[in-house]
């Protein structure tokens, strides 16, 4: 253990780097990760990393991610949209898993069941880049809400079918029932939703009569791992069961629970998400082969077809059935391009790989395969997401929102200028008519700037209230880092500073809902901290 903690460390320092690095740059730190890592690697700055463990990836890292994703979903839009959804979760997954090995199978001249089986390891996408690029640009709610929801219950079907396959094609046997394949995953994800419901009823019940923040993670923390263990014991949906206790919690989370605790739990999960995702983008980077790249780009090149291939069956079908069967659920076909051009590969998909049974005909292929095709994915398609959302007329900028943050910038540069400007005076390094000159020009610039900012706030009334709702957010921030300096100084009670700090907790809760849009009454629904 001893030996093993400069790399740790090292890894962590190297994570953290390439993750500050690419916020600068303003690209997806997955995508920093990656090629960072693989960096790394060729470059021998940090000898001895082990290669990425399959069974970390299933038992520890998967139910973390899933249920990080149910706890922090917009309930309601998942609900809004739960048709499409379970649509593109079940029929959509099947057919990716048909089409892209079929595809697979004839590029490749791979046999039925490794091409089946690669099939259902490139058909899990990485929610971490959807997200990112969705902040990046302001999609409509209801194209996010849609994607990001098949992206949280496609890993528990992907993961079922890839399970089956597997057992069948290590044991040796050729012949697949699609219809059969299609009533497993149905079956696994329909008992993975009750084993999921069930304990976060049970977790929500503990929870409530709880009333510890600390304790309260602990709990949210178990049932994350128990819904998933428990449902593959019972050769269930780990997956989704993981994802519905994330949503059930997430649902009692904003109905009981005080503020103070809703703060301190999401903000735990929130750093377990960056972690994991942070450990898993790496080790993709670390544990990839340059010469294995190189040496199977062709077959890679042709595999990334089959996916898009497959992909585009898996969507364009069940949402052709959507419009047929139920026109009011239909979905625009721009919006339908987005789901084929965003199904970006993540760390899954490589931990399927390396999961294989060493039994499994064209093991190295498919392994080489699935790390390239992850690779190229998501580099390539998670550079050029927010540009592909541009180009497909999704990307609506708010032009009031651009000429207030034009006025602010100005105002800020303005301001520095003339601070610094008063300096220099000071100090005696620039003539008195020089600096009246210059500071009277600053002066112009700024009240123009105040002037401009204030008539776009009397004119667009709910570009005003955001920008005094976000102010407010920091001020509360401000005001709770001052509370926690003085508790620690001693200069106030702990009793009192742990009240304040509630209140402050209850009506930052109240603001984020405001801003996040979400229905009322959630905002402040649950109980009053002690």
């Amino acid at each position: 253990m001893h030996l093993e903690m400069p790399l740790i460390i090292g890894l962590m320092v190297a994570a953290s780097s390439l993750a500050i690095a690419a916020k600068r740059v303003r690209i997806p730190y997955n995508v920093a990760l990656v090629v960072g890592g693989l960096l790394i690697s060729v470059g021998g700055i940090l000898p001895g990393v082990p290669p990425l463990n399959p069974e970390v990836v299933f038992l520890v890292c998967l139910p973390l991610l899933l249920f990080e994703g149910g706890i922090t979903a917009d309930v309601a839009n998942v609900r809004a949209n739960l048709l499409p959804i379970a649509t593109l979760a079940t029929l959509g997954m099947v057919l990716a898993i048909a089409a892209t090995g079929t595809a697979l199978h004839f590029a490749l001249e791979l046999a039925w069941g490794p091409a089946l089986l690669l099939g259902a390891m490139l058909a899990v996408t990485d929610t971490v880049s959807i997200l990112y690029a969705f902040r990046r640009a302001p999609v409509p709610r209801r194209l996010s809400g849609i994607m990001q929801g098949e992206s949280l219950f496609n890993d528990g079907t992907a993961l079922v079918a890839y399970a089956a396959i597997a057992s069948i094609v290590a044991g040796g046997q050729s012949s697949f029932s699609l219809p059969l394949l299609g009533a497993k995953v149905l079956g696994a994800t329909a008992g993975g939703l009750v084993i999921g419901l069930a304990l976060g009823l049970v977790a929500g019940f503990v929870i409530r009569h709880t009333e510890d923040p600390l304790a309260e993670i602990m709990v949210t923390t178990a049932l994350a791992f128990a819904a998933f263990v428990i449902g593959e014991q019972l050769h269930l949906s780990g997956a989704i069961a993981a994802v519905t206790a994330g949503l059930s919690t997430g649902i009692n989370l904003r109905r009981h629970v005080s503020p103070q605790s809703q703060v301190a739990i999401h903000t735990f999960w929130e750093y377990a998400a960056f972690g994991v995702n942070t450990f898993l983008f790496l080790s993709v980077g670390l544990t990839t082969r340059p010469e294995a790249l190189v040496g199977y780009m062709p077959q890679t090149v042709l595999a990334v077809a089959c996916v898009f291939a497959g992909r585009a069956v898996a969507i364009y079908l069940p949402f052709l059935l959507l419009r047929l069967v139920r026109p009011s659920e239909a979905v625009p076909l721009r919006w339908q391009h987005v789901f084929i051009l965003g199904n970006i590969k993540g760390a899954l998909s490589i931990g399927l790989a390396l999961g294989l049974p060493e039994a499994t005909p064209s093991r190295e292929l498919l392994v080489a395969i699935a790390f390239g095709v992850t690779f190229v994915s998501l580099v390539i398609q998670g550079l050029a997401l927010t540009g592909i959302l541009k180009r497909l007329g999704l990307f609506h900028e708010d032009p009031v929102a651009y000429a207030v943050a034009e006025q602010q910038a100005r105002l800020i540069s303005s301001r520095a200028a003339r601070q610094e400007l008063e300096v220099l005076h000071d100090q005696g390094l620039i003539p008195r008519a020089a600096y009246e000159h210059l500071r009277s020009d600053y002066q112009v610039g700024i009240a123009g700037a105040e002037r401009e900012l204030r008539r776009l706030s009397e004119q667009h009334l709910a570009q005003g209230a955001r920008i005094v709702l976000v102010t407010r957010r920091r001020l509360i921030d401000a005001e709770r880092t001052a509370l926690l300096s003085a508790r620690r100084a001693g200069l106030i009670p702990e009793a009192t500073a742990e009240a304040q700090l509630a209140r402050l907790d209850e009506r930052t809760l109240e603001l984020e809902h405001v801003l996040s849009g979400a229905p009322e009454g959630e905002a402040g629904s649950g109980r009053k901290a002690s």
